[in-house]
């Protein structure tokens, strides 16, 4: 069964995580059990933890709910279905966390382009560029 963690359990697993992953505080611990509580079993979500926590180039507990290696052993790593996303064109990511409508709700780029530069020195750029053409174009003559 899926997603069976409680809240004391939680709380336990976190507090046991932080002692033997001391630079992990417990919030962010706790954070991360919440996020990948519908992956698995309370059982499984402790393996998994405890698999991430040994790792000493896991910076952060945040990558709990990912998939990865963590998993292996466990129901999740070998189980490849999962409900996907009912938006139209976004069937190759899971329901629960479809990457195309986190995409969708961010806000619309800005079409208008941005030079980086303020008008008054657009338009100096300009003046100049037009006098730059203008010698290569009608070069003076210069005393022999």
């Amino acid at each position: 069964m899926r997603g069976t963690i409680t809240d004391d359990q939680a709380r336990h697993l976190a507090a046991f995580v932080a002692l033997i992953q001391p630079t992990w505080q417990i919030p962010g611990i706790r954070a991360a059990i919440s996020k990948a509580r519908h992956r698995a079993p309370a059982h499984e979500l402790a393996h998994a933890l405890i698999r991430l926590a040994m790792r000493a180039d896991v910076k952060t507990p945040a990558l709990l709910a990912e998939d990865g290696p963590h998993w292996s052993g466990t129901k999740v790593a070998d189980d490849t279905r999962f409900e996907r996303c009912p938006a139209p064109g976004h069937s190759s990511y899971p329901a629960w966390n479809c990457g195309a409508c986190k995409t969708d709700r961010l806000p619309a780029p800005d079409p208008t382009p941005t030079l980086g530069i303020s008008p008054e020195q657009a338009a100096r750029n300009a003046e100049w560029a037009a006098r730059a053409r203008a010698a290569l174009t009608h070069p003076t003559k210069e005393p022999a």
